[in-house]
This record gives structure tokens, C-alpha cells and sequence, in this order.
């Protein structure tokens, strides 16, 4: 514009204004912008978004709850981006982990899917600590960031005895205002679990379902409904509810584990004992009805599919009972037996096989040779034959086990059905057909009769009937 131009004026008069924008002539465009300093962004200047990267080994957790739940492995590394919504410099002075709970690890299945190096992490955290803190790997607090500068955080949550429920607070200074934000998962706590865990050594604790590269059949991821399987098959960890105390939990179950209709309260009641189990002071033999209650629980473990659990939790209890009960005590008599099934359920058959082997004398001494448990006990030593191929071997013990249970007990009794359905499963195996099916057309009769038609044990036999004489068309 020159001089000899006309020239116009802008006057704005009266009321308040914010953002104002006075111009002569304009030519071109003209963008308007906001400078984000208003009083509810400076109130609250920090912007945070967070996502998850897996740590050392990627690997799919899910908590045996009820629903199952899957979880957050510690070691994921939390990478966490701050911006600012106003253009000045927003100072974060210091950030702190604040813990909201700890609570006992819960059983859990850990399926390991890729492994790899762990990279070292700007920022870790010890949760087992009394009072946990952000340890720098590098650059420290303070740090200034924008809306034209962020910064980024990855922290590494670690845990070893402990679920942790955990926020992180970052103080902040702005334009002379100071102030704190709070970093969550959408509102709730972030969850850490201690995958320490679920090991013992090299072994698997009571807390491990047993899943590795491929889940056990009686796993909780296999119970998931609807829900993906993976943590990293969504863009955000779930908020969970917090474990009710374990006073709380199922303490008794009087129901047959062999029925699948019981295994619900079953599983509460088995999750519960393995969480105590877990404990250094745990004492599983103080009343003989506690001591009934495990020793169910552990056919439960065996008949559901999660041997590799029973295992571990069989060999804890027997450890205690012998040491406090003594090696010859029915109880521990007992529990080694359940022991040796759950071995059977994971194929560790010379191990069963051989503790069997050193069971049968003792039970039949402290318990005479035609005793229930007895003859349970001679019962699943034919089976780890049957495991190592020993199948003459087996069918010929086998009919001598039939023989005394059908005098001792009664032909209808259970231990007399389970052990005459293992001798049809060994003539199958020897190729004998027509001695398998003679066993059949009596045997079926007979757990109808005394187990009713919905009983596995009667399920069992029609199965396994109607595939012989499939096989015979």
C-alpha cells in the first residue's frame, strides 16, 4: 500500500476478546490458529498415550480367573509419548510409580510365542521393592516438552512375588503453574504379573498350567470366550478387577470330580489351593477333611486335563504330608497315588511306573492287599505298562486286579469299572477284539446300572462299544 493509496482502519471496541485478528487489505490466504494457551489447557497441559512392546520374549498370558483374563507379563515394556496441548514449554520435573495394590500371583497360563534379546530400557522399575522408584537407564529428569516437541518414555515394570496394580504420576511446571498428571490404562491401573512365578527352578510351579509353545488341554486360555487370546491381539491392555482376598475364595467342594458339571466349583477351589500352595508357610494337612479336599482336587487336576498343575501341586503336598504326617500315613499313601496319575497324565510313565512300583507293597501293608486304594494302586501301575508298551504284561495283572476288585468290592463297584475298562483298552491294544468285546457287553450293563447313563465312566464304554462294532461292519 503506498502512500497516495487509501487507507482503512480496524477497530475493535468493547467486550473481551481471545484470539483477534486485525488486517488493512489482505491478498492470498490466511490461516487463523489457535496458541493453545487458554486457562483449561495450561490447567492441564500434558497430553499421554500409551502402548505396549514385549520385553525380553513375546509371550501370551492369561490369569485362571473366572472369566479367564488375559494379562500383562512383567517385563512388557510400557512406552509412553507426552506432548503438550500449548505451544510454551511444559517442564516434567519428575515422574514416580505409585502402587495401587499387590496382591498373590493368581494360577496362569504363560505360552511363549517369540523369544528374543532384551534390549536395554530408558527406565525400569522394581516392584518388589518397599517403595518402588523409576530407575534412569539414561537420560533422567527434567525434561521439557510441547506441542512441537515430545518426548518418550519406555519403562520396564518388573515383578517377581507380586501382581502389582500401578499408575505413574509425572509433575509438571507451566507458565507458572504447577501441577501433576496421572498416567493410567484408560482410567484403571496398570497390571503387572510376575512371571517368576510360574517357575520353580526349571520346573513349573503350582501356579503354571504347563503351557509352553502349545496350551494344555485344561489351560485357561482354552476357556476364554470371545475375547482375543493375545495381549498383542489388541491395541490396549483390559482393565482387571482386582483378586478378592483369599479368605474369600472357596474353601470346600463335597461334589465327584469326575463330573464335569463340578468342575466349575472345582476350579475356583483348585486356584485357591495352588495360590496358598505358592506360600512358604503352606500347610496342607492340619485336618483330615482338608486333606480329603486335596486329594479330590488333585483327580480334578488330573480328570480336567491339567496334569502338568497336579504335578507340581501333588509333589508339594506329598513332601509336606510325609514330612509332617509321616511316609506310611494313608493320607500320603493317598496323594502319592494322585501323584502318579497326574505323571501318567503327562507321560511321564517310567517315573509313575516306578513310583508305583514302590507304592503297592506299602499301601498293601499299612492297608491290606484288597484295601480300595490298593487296588487302585495296582491298577494305575497297568496303566504306566500300558504307557511303556507293556501290554502283556499289563493285561495279565489287569485280569488279576478285576478278579480281586469284583471279590473285594462288588462288580459294580467304580474301582471295579475303571480297572475292567482298562483291561478292554488293552485287548483293543493287543488286537484282540473279540476279548475286548466280551468285556464290553458286560461291562456296559454295569455302569449303567450303578453310575447312571450321564457318568464318564458309562460314556466311556458305549464310546468305545460303538467303535468296536463299528470297526467289525
Amino acid at each position: 500500500m503506498t502512500d497516495a493509496e487509501e487507507s482503512s482502519a480496524n477497530r475493535i471496541t468493547g467486550g473481551q476478546f481471545d484470539k483477534v485478528v486485525m488486517a488493512g487489505a489482505v491478498h492470498g490466504d490466511i490461516n487463523v490458529g489457535r496458541s493453545g494457551d487458554s486457562p483449561a489447557d495450561l490447567a492441564d497441559p500434558l497430553i499421554a498415550s500409551v502402548r505396549l512392546q514385549p520385553g525380553g520374549t513375546m509371550a501370551d498370558l492369561v490369569l485362571d480367573t473366572d472369566p479367564p483374563q488375559v494379562a500383562v507379563p512383567g517385563g512388557t515394556v510400557h512406552i509412553i509419548t507426552v506432548e503438550a496441548r500449548t505451544n510454551r514449554a511444559v517442564v516434567l520435573q519428575s515422574a514416580r510409580v505409585v502402587v495401587v495394590s499387590r496382591i498373590p500371583p493368581r494360577p496362569a497360563c504363560l505360552q511363549v510365542r517369540i523369544g528374543g534379546l532384551l534390549k536395554p530400557r530408558p527406565f525400569t522399575t522394581d516392584f518388589d521393592a518397599p517403595s518402588p522408584r523409576l530407575v534412569a537407564q539414561g537420560p533422567d529428569f527434567p525434561f521439557t516438552v510441547s506441542a512441537t516437541d515430545i518426548e518418550q518414555f519406555e519403562i520396564e515394570p518388573i515383578t517377581t512375588t507380586h501382581e502389582v496394580a500401578w499408575r505413574l504420576e509425572v509433575d509438571w511446571t507451566c507458565a507458572g503453574r504447577h501441577g501433576t498428571t496421572v498416567i493410567d490404562n484408560q482410567g484403571e491401573p496398570f497390571q503387572t504379573y510376575p512371571v517368576p512365578a510360574l517357575f520353580s527352578g526349571r520346573s513349573h510351579s503350582v501356579l503354571n498350567s504347563g503351557c509352553d509353545l502349545f496350551h494344555e488341554r485344561g489351560c485357561p486360555a482354552r476357556l476364554l470366550d470371545g475375547a482375543p487370546a493375545s495381549l498383542w491381539d489388541r491395541a490396549q491392555p483390559p482393565p482387571y478387577p482386582v483378586l478378592p482376598p483369599l479368605s474369600e475364595a472357596p474353601t470346600s467342594v463335597d461334589l465327584d470330580p469326575d463330573r464335569k458339571e463340578s468342575w466349575p466349583e472345582y476350579r475356583r477351589v483348585a486356584n485357591a489351593i495352588r495360590m496358598s500352595a505358592a506360600e512358604p508357610d503352606f500347610r496342607g494337612h492340619e485336618s483330615p477333611e482338608h486333606r480329603a479336599l486335596l486329594i479330590r482336587v488333585l483327580r480334578y487336576l488330573f480328570v480336567s486335563g491339567q496334569a502338568r498343575p497336579g504335578v507340581a501341586l501333588a509333589r508339594l503336598i506329598h513332601a509336606e504330608w510325609t514330612a509332617a504326617l509321616g511316609e506310611d500315613h494313608p493320607d500320603t499313601l493317598a496323594v502319592a497315588n494322585r501323584l502318579a496319575g497326574c505323571l501318567v497324565g503327562t507321560n511321564d510313565y517310567p517315573e509313575a511306573r516306578d513310583l508305583l512300583t514302590d507304592l503297592l507293597p506299602r499301601v498293601s501293608r499299612v492297608l491290606g492287599e484288597d484295601d480300595p486304594l490298593a487296588l487302585t494302586v495296582a491298577s494305575n501301575l497297568c496303566v504306566a505298562y500300558m504307557g511303556l508298551d507293556e501290554y502283556e504284561r499289563a493285561r495279565d495283572q489287569t485280569e488279576d486286579v478285576v478278579a480281586r476288585s469284583r471279590r473285594a468290592l462288588g462288580p459294580d463297584a467304580l474301582g471295579t469299572l475303571r480297572t475292567t475298562g482298562n483291561l478292554v483298552q488293552i485287548h483293543l491294544r493287543l488286537g484282540n477284539r473279540a476279548a475286548a468285546l466280551a468285556v464290553l457287553e458286560d461291562l456296559l450293563p454295569r455302569c449303567r446300572g450303578a453310575l447312571g447313563e450321564d457318568h464318564p465312566q458309562t460314556v466311556s464304554a458305549a464310546a468305545t462299544l460303538a467303535q468296536v462294532l463299528a470297526e467289525e461292519d
